[in-house]
């Protein structure tokens, strides 16, 4: 029975792997294709995971604020909106006018004349103030649109500030708990290995049942696949926290 039971065990192993191969050969033709390659193009994966061990929260939240496209854009609107409300402004203020002369004026006097020719200039200048007072209260209406456009823009951008703070803390807590569940299923791998070299020693004794050593197999098993998928949730948390400071692109990962 023992024999029987481990046949069945190793073929269904067996078919494990093989789909697993499929699966990996399937999606190496998916990247393939998102990358534009040759469909077929052989190439080999590097597994090897590091964390970037020395990220600042403080420090990529500065990063943050510099690099955010929609905090960027809601400042360089908010200048615009303070620049058209000095331009509506204006209409209160008077046009001022200047004019100015210059008079020259040459003359040929007679031989009786002592002087034989005269010369006469004269300047003159002006300055004038006038006020549009009967705008329709044009004037009045444009100020108060650019002052509340102004003042939505500002609350945009609170309210932005706002969500790109809570998107980031989400983020960078959602790292640190994902670090701290790959160190537990890191630990997990030794205790699941511990375990399974026991059972292995009583099997060969006869001490444990075909069972018992497959349940020890598979908690191996178990505890690597879930060392693997944490290490690697941990790893995209990281690239998320990087997304949004605006640093994916600026490091090594």
């Amino acid at each position: 029975l023992d024999v029987l039971n481990a046949e069945v065990d190793i073929n269904n192993d067996s078919i494990n792997i093989i789909n697993a191969r499929q699966n990996l050969i399937n999606s190496k033709r998916d990247l393939n294709v998102v990358t534009g390659n040759k469909i077929e193009q052989f190439f080999q994966v590097d597994t090897t995971i590091v964390f970037l061990m020395q990220l600042s929260k403080k420090d990529l939240l500065t990063k943050l604020y510099e690099n955010n496209v929609r905090l960027i854009q809601i400042d360089k609107n908010i200048a615009i909106n303070e620049f058209t409300l000095k331009a509506n402004k204006s209409g209160y203020l008077p046009n001022i006018g200047l004019t100015g002369t210059y008079g020259w004026n040459e003359n040929n006097n007679n031989q009786a004349s002592f002087v034989a020719v005269s010369t006469n200039t004269g300047v003159s200048g002006g300055i004038n103030f006038s006020w549009n007072l009967f705008d329709g209260g044009g004037t009045v209406t444009r100020v108060k649109n650019a002052q509340i456009n102004l003042e939505n823009q500002k609350l945009q951008k609170e309210e932005l500030v706002l969500n790109i703070e809570r998107e980031f803390n989400n983020a960078w807590d959602d790292y640190q708990n994902k670090l701290r569940i790959f160190e537990v299923q890191q630990s997990n791998i030794q205790t699941a290995k511990n375990n399974f070299e026991r059972t292995e020693e009583k099997f060969k004794l006869g001490q444990v049942t075909s069972i018992e050593f497959r349940q020890a197999q598979l908690n191996l098993l178990s505890a690597e696949l879930n060392r693997n998928q944490a290490k690697y949730d941990a790893k995209l948390a990281e690239i998320i926290v990087l997304q949004l400071s605006g640093e994916l692109l600026n490091v090594k990962i």
